[in-house]
């Protein structure tokens, strides 16, 4: 942010105080929401969370939440006491920068000045939407849906081997579960490490007892299993999608903000976007 919006506040345009909304309670939001504090911002600070739960931290969701030795990371923040209006289950569905309103399921939401702070989502397996069994890992309530199928020890099948896949695996192996895991490329993340970073991994995924397949392509998944372009049929009593993730920006389309071609905000170095008072 600009020096007048990281120190103290300037007037409003309706006058009194500006108010800053951030979208997104994520880890990034709510440290924004709390360095605005610590800076010395005395105008208004609304924070919108998408999910119920009290803002927390995703790491431990893939080992610890999984295997039922936390029940949460809910992040240390007293927001009252920081004076940060935390609205939770509230999702945000348009930006009008016109009129300076975030659109929501509850209404319009009012800013001087905004942050977005949404992050990403997890990209969904093609053809999975709805059947049983098949599950995404990025939320508290996808980990508490995942420790009772672990905790039956099932059958289980992850569909890919970057960080998502390994994480998971690691916990389902420890929870005593068969687990397969497949992956399209010819190595574990191909997307995130060159080859020679990457090569020591496939021996790790044996040595933790989890089966790899690389350069398998999923045809079609069901509530039993699922099929490889190869015509191989794997059987699992729960399937686990980690192929990746993309920024959580559809809810700007039309907005005039700036967008990248992978759809992450365009910003400058100071992270201002292309519509003023945006950042």
């Amino acid at each position: 942010m600009s020096d007048e919006t990281t120190t103290g506040t300037k007037a409003s345009p309706g006058g009194g105080e500006q108010r800053v909304v951030i979208v997104g309670a994520g880890m990034a939001g709510v440290q924004t929401a709390v360095a605005l504090r610590e800076q010395g911002w005395t105008g208004e600070i609304v924070l919108l969370g998408e999910e119920t739960h009290q803002p927390y931290d995703r790491p431990p969701l893939s080992k610890a939440v999984l295997l039922g030795k936390a029940d949460g990371s809910t992040l240390d923040v007293d927001f009252a006491g920081l004076g940060i209006g935390l609205r939770l289950g509230v999702r945000v569905t348009g930006l009008r920068a016109d009129k300076r309103l975030v659109e929501t399921g509850a209404g319009p939401v009012p800013y001087d000045i905004l942050v977005i702070a949404t992050g990403a989502e997890p990209i969904p397996l093609p053809g999975t939407e709805g059947v049983p069994g098949v599950h995404l890992l990025r939320t508290l309530d996808d980990a508490e849906r995942l420790r009772p199928v672990l905790a039956r020890q099932r059958e289980i099948v992850v569909v890919g081997a970057g960080w998502i896949g390994a994480e998971f695996a690691t916990a389902a192996r420890e929870a005593g579960c068969a687990v397969t895991v497949v992956e399209a490329a010819d190595r574990p993340l191909a997307g995130a490490l060159p080859a020679e970073v990457a090569a020591p991994m496939t021996a790790w995924y044996e040595d933790c007892g989890a089966r790899l397949v690389t350069g398998a392509r999923v045809t079609s998944v069901d509530e039993n299993g699922l099929l490889l372009a190869d015509g191989t049929r794997l059987r699992a009593g729960a399937v686990v999608v980690g192929i990746g993730a993309r920024p959580a920006t559809d809810w700007l389309a039309g907005s005039d903000v700036e967008l990248a071609g992978d759809r992450s905000v365009a910003a400058d170095d100071r992270l201002r976007t292309s519509v003023p008072d945006v950042y």
